[in-house]
């Protein structure tokens, strides 16, 4: 264990009986979320029940971040830790859990979350684990799961509708905002990753095949770097968007209709960058 780890765990042990000492009865049991994209379910199908604390910030990128001394805290005093599975960040947080520790679980539903069907079906995953952890409440949850997913259909019409009388174009996006255009209708006919992994080969490449494809949009991830595309956008001419592939302000629903206002905005100006 290296030293920082070991600060960190030193602190957290401290916090945490601090917590433990405040302690009531009545407190409301408490449930780490690793990103937005968890966080805002719970509190979707859980309202008011549990004290859920997110780990990643919404605006950076969640699979790498340094967790502070307070994240390990606020995890050695939760009931119940929930993960994607791809945290790079994540074994660390584990081996600074105190023992017993709390339950920790990763989901299993695949995929991009910004997608409804794949938030939807999140769920109805988060709420089932919830219904089984706490049998008394079960009905509750997975009544509230049921009128969560309700929501979910409603801003996805929303959002599509936006977009329905738009001619879709060309578009060259971030990798983790393909499956997300791809759902709207968008064709996408290449990706790229994060500003590390651009080269001049690659970009290269991504400038043949839209010159190609005759690429007029090109969509960034706001967690990847909400401006790795703009030099591309400005070579091809083409306008640029950044989207946000989590909920920045603990809703699903705000999350999805800003993306797709934001892609309606930038089609119906009909105007190319300088």
């Amino acid at each position: 264990m290296n030293r920082s780890l070991r600060l960190a765990l030193a602190f957290a042990v401290v916090a945490g009986l601090a917590g433990g000492c405040a302690r009531s009865s009545s407190r409301r049991p408490s449930i780490v979320a690793s990103t937005t994209l968890i966080s805002t379910i719970v509190e979707a199908v859980a309202p008011g029940r549990f004290a859920v604390t997110t780990i990643a910030p919404a605006g950076l990128c969640p699979g790498h971040f340094d967790l502070k001394p307070s994240d390990i805290a606020a995890a050695n005093n939760a009931k119940l830790i929930l993960n994607h599975g791809w945290e790079a960040w994540y074994p660390a947080l584990e081996k600074a859990l105190l023992t017993p520790g709390p339950r920790k679980v990763t989901l299993t539903t695949p995929g991009n979350w910004m997608i409804p069907e794949l938030q939807k079906q999140a769920a109805a995953e988060i709420a089932a684990l919830l219904s089984g952890l706490d049998t008394a409440r079960s009905d509750s949850y997975r009544l509230a799961a049921a009128r969560y997913q309700s929501e979910v259909d409603s801003a996805a019409a929303a959002a599509r509708a936006m977009l329905a009388f738009k001619d879709l174009p060309a578009t060259i996006a971030s990798e983790q905002q393909a499956p997300f255009l791809r759902w709207l209708g968008f064709r996408v006919v290449a990706t790229y990753g994060r500003t590390e992994d651009f080269t001049a080969q690659g970009l290269t490449r991504l400038a043949r095949v839209a010159l190609d494809s005759n690429v007029t949009l090109v969509v960034d991830n706001l967690q990847s770097g909400p401006d790795v595309g703009t030099h591309l956008a400005d070579a091809l001419r083409a306008r640029h968007v950044t989207l946000t592939n989590f909920p920045l302000h603990g809703s699903y629903r705000q999350a999805l209709l800003e993306n797709a206002a934001a892609l309606a905005q930038a089609l119906g100006t009909g105007a190319v960058r300088d």
